[in-house]
């Protein structure tokens, strides 16, 4: 299995700091925000595949330093003002058919993530929280049992919320694949999203994807200057 981190947005959500410094640059606890990605990765993983875009020449020199001994590549997505669909499709010649977890950088989960709170298995498995409130903005889920049945920020009834991250097992990868080329074929390129991949698999029962419900998981997303106060107040500047 190879992970792949999503790291090529702007964040220009963050404003000035993100200015010069890329959003997986930030640092929290003591360390940048996608080494979280990354060590969390790595217990579970063959490879890590590091999508690059918005400031680039810095998140692969920290890479580097960093990460000199552990199997980790980056690719670069160039079509910055695009939804992360783009970010996935530059990771794809590098992952084959191979399984994969495909998660993002400014999700800072703790190391145990993939050992003890999400495990991937042989189908599409996707990680969601629903013992907690859930915000308007957050990509909400809807389940028929333990399978998706639809994903959107925009759902008036679900049951939980989606947290950024999708294992692909090996039983899984063509189907994923062909559901990712059918997104990329019909959506708008500049919102298109992998979280569209997901409701496409879910219109079918036989695609649809599982649903891995966490729960004692403390983790924190890096998208606002108020969400990267919080990440520093509970982990440290």
């Amino acid at each position: 299995m190879r992970g792949v981190i999503l790291a090529a947005g702007r964040g220009s959500r963050l404003g000035e700091a993100t200015a010069s410094l890329p959003k997986p640059l930030l640092v929290v606890g003591g360390r940048a925000c996608i080494d979280f990605a990354v060590e969390a990765l790595l217990s579970v993983v063959s490879e890590v595949i590091v999508v690059t875009g918005y400031q680039a020449d810095q998140v692969e020199g920290h890479l580097r330093q960093r990460w000199r001994d552990s199997p980790i590549r980056t690719v670069r997505n160039l079509d910055l003002e695009a939804g992360n669909l783009t970010s996935l499709r530059a990771a794809r010649a590098s992952l084959g058919r191979d399984p994969f977890v495909v998660t993002n950088a400014d999700h800072l989960f703790p190391a145990a993530m993939y050992t003890r709170h999400f495990q991937p298995g042989a189908d599409v498995t996707i990680a969601c929280e629903r013992d907690r409130t859930i915000l308007d903005d957050e990509m909400k889920v809807l389940a028929s049992g333990e399978r998706l049945t639809d994903i959107a920020k925009t759902l008036t009834q679900y049951d939980g919320a989606y947290i950024g991250t999708t294992a692909v097992g090996a039983d899984m990868t063509t189907r994923y694949w062909g559901a990712f080329d059918a997104v990329a074929a019909e959506a708008d390129v500049r919102t298109a999203s992998v979280e569209m991949v997901l409701a496409r698999l879910a219109r079918d029962t036989a695609t649809a994807p599982r649903l891995q419900w966490i729960e004692g998981l403390r983790w924190y997303e890096v998208d606002t200057q108020e969400d990267l106060d919080l990440a520093r107040e509970g982990l440290g500047a």
